[in-house]
C-alpha cells in the first residue's frame, strides 16, 4: 500500500516512519508533507492508498484535506491524528469517510493499533483487488472524460454493461466507483462555463443521494440517467460552450505569446482543460492547430521588430517568445525563406530606396 504522512511537526512524522510496521501491510512511504496543500499535491501525483494526517496544520488543515480527498480521490483512505481538544471537531470529518482517528500523544499502544488498522485496510484492498485497481487507474478517468467530450454515448453504454464495471459497482460496502463517476460528471460540467446542468443540486446532494442506494440496479440506473441526460444536454449546448473556450484560448495566446516559457501545455494548465480537448475545439472553430497559431503570432511580431534596426536580433528573438536564437533563425528562414538578418537588410534597403525617391 502506498502511504503519505502529513504533519507540521517533523518529530511526529519521524516517529511514524520509525515505528510503523510497513512490512506487515506491504506498505511503501511515497511522500511526506507539513500541510494540507502540499499533501493534496502529493495525493494527485503519487495516488496513495492511505493518507495519515494531523488535524491542526497551517494553510489547509486535516479536515479540509479529508474533504478534498473524499471528493476527488474516493479510492484513498484517510486516518486523522488529533489532540483531545480537537477530537469533537475531528469527528465532523466522519462524512468524508475518515476510517480512523489517533489521539495524541502517540504511544506505543496506539502505534500497535494503527498497524492493526493498516493491516485491516490492506486485506480489504487485497480482497477487492480487481475493482480497486480498476478505480485507481487514471486511464478510466481519461477514457470517460474523453468519451463525454466527444459525446460518445455508445462507449459510455458499453462501460456500464461491462462485467468489470458491474462487479466493481456491486460491492456492497464500496461506493467508490459511483462517487468517482459522479465526480467526472462535475469535472465535465465545469467546461460549460457558468451553465449548470445539475441546476439547484450541489455535488454533496448528488453524492448523498447515491450513497443511499443499496443495490447494483438502482446505482446503475442513477449513474446512467445522469450520464445520458448530461450528454444530451451537452449536445444541445455544443456551440454555446465551445465558442467561449476558443475565445479564452485566443485571448491567453495573444497575452502570453511573447513569453519564451509559454507553450500550449501552459495554455491547457491555465484553462484547466486537457490539451487534446482544447486542440480539437480550436481546430474545429479556426481551421488551424494551436501550435501553428502561436507560431504565427510570434513570427509576425518578430517581423515588426526586425524593421527597427535599433533592436538587436537576439532581443528580437527573446521578445518574440523564442529562448534559443539558433532555433529562432532556423524557424524564421523556414517560414520566410530568409534569415532574420537578411529580412532586416531587405527591409532596410527598401526603406532607404523609398526615401531616396521622395
Amino acid at each position: 500500500m502506498r502511504i503519505i504522512l502529513v504533519d507540521d511537526d517533523y518529530l511526529t512524522i519521524d516517529l511514524l516512519k520509525q515505528t510503523l510496521d510497513f512490512e506487515s501491510f506491504d506498505g511503501e512511504l511515497v511522500g511526506c508533507a507539513n500541510n494540507g496543500t502540499e499533501a493534496l499535491k502529493l495525493v494527485e501525483n503519487k495516488h496513495p492508498d492511505i493518507v495519515i494526517s494531523d488535524i491542526k496544520m497551517p494553510d489547509m488543515d486535516g479536515i479540509e484535506l479529508s474533504k478534498q480527498i473524499f471528493e476527488n480521490h474516493p479510492n484513498c483512505y484517510t486516518i486523522l491524528i488529533s489532540g483531545h481538544s480537537e477530537f469533537e471537531y475531528a469527528q465532523k470529518a466522519v462524512k468524508y469517510q475518515v476510517c480512523d482517528y489517533i489521539l495524541k500523544p502517540i504511544t506505543r499502544q496506539k502505534i500497535l493499533e494503527l498497524n492493526n488498522k493498516l493491516q485491516e485496510i490492506y486485506h480489504q484492498i487485497s480482497s477487492n483487488d480487481n475493482s480497486y485497481s480498476y478505480l485507481s487507474n487514471d486511464k478510466l478517468r481519461d477514457d470517460i472524460l474523453n468519451n463525454l467530450r466527444k459525446g460518445d454515448i455508445e462507449s459510455i453504454g458499453e462501460l456500464f454493461v461491462s462485467d468489470k464495471f458491474l462487479s466493481a459497482l456491486s460491492k456492497s460496502n464500496d461506493e467508490t466507483l459511483g462517487i468517482q463517476l459522479l465526480n467526472y460528471l462535475f469535472i465535465y460540467q465545469q467546461e460549460f462555463e457558468n451553465d449548470s446542468f445539475f441546476m439547484n443540486k450541489s455535488k454533496d446532494e448528488i453524492v448523498s443521494e447515491y450513497r443511499k442506494l443499496t443495490n447494483v440496479n438502482s446505482r446503475l440506473t442513477y449513474l446512467s440517467t445522469y450520464y445520458y441526460d448530461l450528454l444530451e444536454y451537452a449536445k444541445s449546448k455544443k456551440n454555446e460552450y465551445k465558442n467561449p473556450i476558443f475565445e479564452k484560448c485566443t485571448k491567453i495566446l495573444q497575452e502570453n505569446y511573447k513569453d519564451p516559457y509559454f507553450n500550449i501545455s501552459s495554455l491547457a494548465d491555465m484553462l484547466n482543460l486537457s490539451l487534446p480537448y482544447i486542440s480539437t475545439i480550436f481546430k474545429e472553430i479556426s481551421g488551424q492547430n494551436i501550435s501553428r497559431y502561436l507560431s504565427s503570432l510570434r513570427l509576425e511580431h518578430a517581423k515588426i521588430l526586425l524593421k527597427d534596426i535599433s533592436i538587436s536580433i537576439k532581443d528580437v528573438c527573446l521578445s518574440s517568445g523564442y529562448e534559443d536564437p539558433h532555433y529562432f533563425t532556423k524557424f524564421f528562414k523556414k517560414q520566410t525563406g530568409m534569415t532574420p538578418s537578411e529580412y532586416r537588410n531587405l527591409y532596410s534597403n527598401s526603406s532607404l530606396n523609398s526615401q531616396d525617391t521622395k
